[in-house]
């Protein structure tokens, strides 16, 4: 059942099945894994700001009273549109949380949001993100990940090279000009710290086309949710990993006999749950495959 695998430090090790369960933001082991010869794909993936709303007028349009959410806990939910093969929807609601900052790199800006324990924040957040599809970076791995870093680098320097996040007001994203949030929701990113950017010079043309058009949509169930000063904090290019780390029938990787690619980093999950999910379906894999050795 051994096999061999050298670390970082180029310590040799003695090990037998072996679980690449990365993470989506692994491109150093990506790029290592393509100059070794493994079979990686790309995937789809999505791109996209974050939207933030006061949790109190998301109770009151989600519940009808506001009071509501003190019984029921803050409202939170989930949205999708598409037209043709794209699609925009909402993704990792977070009630009462704020936009946090993700960057795994030097010289990029990455947001994603969480809530506390507590959820007792003033401000509701979820990306708003846009299907990007094989096509739109030209079919390769390679490509996908330069998409995906080329956006957080742009994001990067129009927050002014500080790692403070380009925003912009839904007023002004619809009008094309740049800034524009106000005082009533206040961006919740490095407690406050963002610059006026202008998401329409950033971003490709069709992650904004049906950005605005999901915004609008959206806020025929949710009233206000295109509101003037509603702020949209970015980017958010982390949804899913943009390539896939190919495997066999037997869940291992394509010419590796003992490694098991696993998971959102491996491309077979698109969340916490289904990276779980994963999770489990290559552990049973190896517990059967190995329970005379064990």
């Amino acid at each position: 059942m051994g096999d061999g695998w050298i670390t970082a430090d180029g310590e040799q090790m003695a090990c037998g099945p072996v679980v690449l369960a990365t993470g989506h933001s692994a491109r150093d082991t990506y790029a290592y894994l393509m100059e070794a010869g493994y079979a990686v794909e790309p995937k789809p993936f999505s791109v996209g700001v974050r939207v933030e709303h006061l949790q109190e007028e998301l109770d009151a349009a989600l519940y009808g009273d506001p009071q509501l959410a003190q019984r029921l806990g803050h409202g939170e939910y989930q949205m999708s549109w598409r037209r043709g093969q794209r699609g925009v929807y909402t993704f990792c609601m977070c009630p009462g949380g704020e936009v946090v900052a993700a960057a795994s790199e030097t010289g990029g800006v990455v947001t994603n949001g969480m809530s506390r324990h507590d959820r007792g924040g003033k401000n509701g957040n979820a990306a708003v993100a846009v299907s990007v599809l094989p096509e739109d970076f030209g079919s390769n791995p390679a490509g996908a990940i330069a998409f995906q870093r080329n956006l957080e680098q742009a994001a990067f320097a129009a927050g002014g090279g500080d790692y403070s996040a380009p925003c912009q007001s839904v007023g002004n994203f619809y009008a094309g000009k740049s800034g524009g949030f106000g005082e009533r929701v206040l961006p919740s990113y490095g407690n406050g710290r963002v610059r006026g950017a202008d998401f329409n010079v950033l971003l490709p043309s069709f992650v904004c086309d049906m950005l605005k058009e999901g915004l609008h949509r959206f806020s025929g169930k949710i009233a206000g949710y295109d509101a003037p000063d509603v702020p949209l904090t970015g980017i958010e290019t982390r949804t899913s990993a943009p390539v896939r780390i190919l495997r066999n029938d037997n869940l291992t990787a394509i010419g590796r006999t003992l490694v098991y690619p696993c998971g959102e980093g491996a491309g077979y999950a698109g969340g916490i749950m289904s990276a779980a999910a994963d999770g489990i379906r290559v552990a049973l894999a190896i517990l059967s495959r190995f329970k005379r050795e064990i």
